[in-house]
């Protein structure tokens, strides 16, 4: 690979300015002395960066290996990653050096420095290392190095630019409840931690006082007596399956950054996943948009809430819209039992037969309920009025798009939840509690 050439500095720019405005203040004065003193400058930097660039003449990649090492892969939106990397000269010349590892904009280093200025003498090795705390979720890429070469005097430097990327998929974090929840499942083991409910399941509950609707069974002969009659309340075992479909078509990208459409689905998505698994329920994800971009299985337990938190943390904006019957028809072929599949979309353009598509998931028995967000409140509110009917006009016809979207789902008798965007995980909460309890308004 080629050299890179030598660029000027700020100081060496600012130094060669310097000389000659110097030495055409001395040719118009015809000052002889202070001639003298920009020729010397000028002088000085010229030979600096003539040494400079014939010792470097060949410096590039091939001066260095490197090995990055303790390096996360996977990383929670609410922990640290931590990066390493050992250089090694391979030139037997001693250098100045910038060493630098280029961040993404979403993580702040916490701990050590992504930046390294050093004498770095030849044969030896330098180590960067750092902490850092991700902002935001998605698949990100640290790289790459930045080795910058530069003479003695801060005159000029070479760049070299070391190939070795690092990806890292920052995923979503659950809360406290859930992750405790998930703890005690794991603790637990799977034979204890069912959720029960009472049924007319086998293993024994309790005992109540006897109702004339009860089948008599059910009675407790030995417990009862002239005055009262008892009868045995049986529970079973009971694991539900949900389905987080969440739209990631380009009408998603609705809102502040940091907080679209896109990303209240998925922190809604992990929310409503990280309490089911909690409770020993099988969650899977569908990802779509004009097409399937990933499907995740049923999963259950800790091992499953790994997936899904890896799976969520992968979720992007397509560049497609969002069809929601299309969405629909893929979900029902991948499931085999009830489930109750929670869609997490801006509604902007439910495109398809809705109708039919609604109609075919009830057919096999699963329940669907849409999660939508109040595109007002996806905006922080103006505090100029004139600024606030501005952002309301603007705002108008895409309320109104929601709205139809909305009308439209709901004509198919789909159960619409409308939500502010700063009360997505309550929402999910609600939406879940009410789908458990089987009826109600969510």
């Amino acid at each position: 690979m080629a050299s890179s050439r030598v660029v000027l500095s700020p100081l060496g720019w600012s130094v060669i300015v310097g000389g000659l405005v110097a030495l055409l203040f001395a040719l118009v004065t015809l000052n002889l002395l202070m001639l003298l003193v920009p020729v010397a400058v000028l002088g000085i930097v010229a030979t600096e960066l003539l040494v400079f660039d014939r010792t470097t003449s060949d410096f590039g990649p091939e001066w260095f290996r490197w090995q990055r090492f303790e390096n996360s892969s996977e990383v929670r939106i609410d922990g640290v990653g931590s990066m390493a990397l050992d250089l090694s000269m391979t030139e037997r010349r001693g250098v100045y050096a910038e060493v630098y590892d280029p961040q993404p904009d979403s993580f702040e280093v916490v701990e050590g420095s992504a930046r390294l200025l050093t004498w770095w003498p030849d044969s030896e090795s330098v180590r960067l290392a750092y902490v850092y705390r991700p902002r935001a979720r998605g698949r990100f890429r640290v790289g790459p190095t930045i080795v910058v070469a530069h003479d003695p005097l801060g005159f000029g430097f070479r760049m070299a630019k070391l190939e070795n990327r690092w990806e890292v998929l920052v995923t979503p974090a659950l809360t406290v409840e859930e992750t405790s929840s998930i703890a005690t499942f794991g603790a637990r083991g799977s034979s204890e931690s069912h959720r029960r409910r009472v049924g007319p399941g086998s293993e024994f509950h309790a005992l109540r006082e006897y109702l004339p609707s009860d089948d008599a069974r059910k009675i407790a002969w030995r417990r009862s007596g002239l005055d009262k009659v008892y009868v045995r309340e049986h529970e079973e075992e009971v694991h539900p399956d949900w389905m987080v479909l969440l739209d990631a078509g380009w009408e998603m990208r609705l809102g502040m950054p940091g907080t679209e459409s896109l990303e209240l689905g998925v922190e809604g998505g992990i929310v409503i996943a990280g309490q089911a698994i909690g409770r020993s329920d099988r969650v899977s994800l569908l990802v779509y948009s004009d097409h399937v971009l990933e499907f995740v299985p049923p999963q259950r337990g800790p091992p499953g809430a790994e997936v899904l938190t890896q799976a969520f943390g992968r979720v992007g904006l397509a560049p497609g819209r969002f069809d929601l019957a299309g969405a629909l028809y893929t979900a029902q072929k991948q499931l085999t039992a009830p489930t109750a599949i929670v869609v997490f979309s801006s509604l902007l353009s439910p495109a398809g037969m809705i109708a039919e598509a609604v109609a075919a998931v009830r057919a096999s028995n699963h329940r669907l309920i849409a999660i939508c967000p109040e595109v007002a409140t996806l905006y922080p509110p103006e505090p100029d009025p004139v600024a606030a009917r501005t952002m309301e006009f603007t705002l108008a016809p895409v309320e109104q798009q929601v709205d139809r979207g909305v009308q439209q789902l709901r004509d198919a008798g789909v159960t619409v939840v409308l939500y502010p965007a700063v009360d997505i995980r309550e929402t999910a909460v609600e939406v879940q509690r009410w789908v458990r309890s089987g009826g109600g308004s969510p």
